[in-house]
């Protein structure tokens, strides 16, 4: 267990690391649509770069965030009848989601997006909207990243929720 528990808080960490990091992107999302509004409606000269930024950093901070935001529980849950349950009756609550929705939808999602990163990369392929046409590879890439922490900190809290299921006891 003590090994389990040492790669538990590994996972933790390098999530952890990766939200608070890539939060930042919110303060240069700010500073992007600020300088658009500005730039628009202040002086009639809209940017054409400013649309393809903002969803990059946006997505930057949704994906890169998604783990830590599983792991410190953030993610919406039915909580009128969840709150009431026992720590044991949660993690079984838990287990059977997670089996039934979260790895085969990560594992689906996951599958089906490698190919298109790596056709992308091959490709160096560029937005085909609007016309400052930005690379999109590396956009591909870490969504698919994301999706890949995600996955690897919901194995993670499964492992968690096992334990407390079969155990009985705290959380690991």
């Amino acid at each position: 267990m003590r090994i389990a528990k040492v790669f538990f808080n590994a996972v933790d960490k390098v999530n952890e690391f990766f939200a608070k990091l890539f939060a930042w992107a919110l303060f240069l999302l700010v500073l992007t649509m600020t300088y658009e509004v500005v730039s628009r409606y202040g002086f009639g000269r809209p940017t054409l770069w400013s649309y393809d930024v903002s969803y990059f950093l946006s997505s930057l901070m949704v994906m890169m965030g998604m783990a830590y935001t599983l792991r410190i529980k953030g993610h919406v849950r039915i909580d009128i009848f969840y709150n009431k349950f026992s720590a044991r009756l949660k993690a079984l609550t838990d287990v059977i989601f997670t089996l039934i929705f979260f790895f085969p939808l990560l594992y689906l999602m996951i599958a089906a997006m490698i190919p298109h990163v790596m056709f992308s990369w091959a490709q160096e392929e560029r937005s085909w909207v609007g016309t400052w046409l930005p690379i999109i590879y590396p956009y591909k890439t870490w969504v698919t990243v994301g999706a890949v922490l995600l996955f690897v900190q919901g194995t993670v809290e499964f492992l968690r929720d096992l334990y407390v299921v079969i155990t009985g006891g705290d959380r690991p």
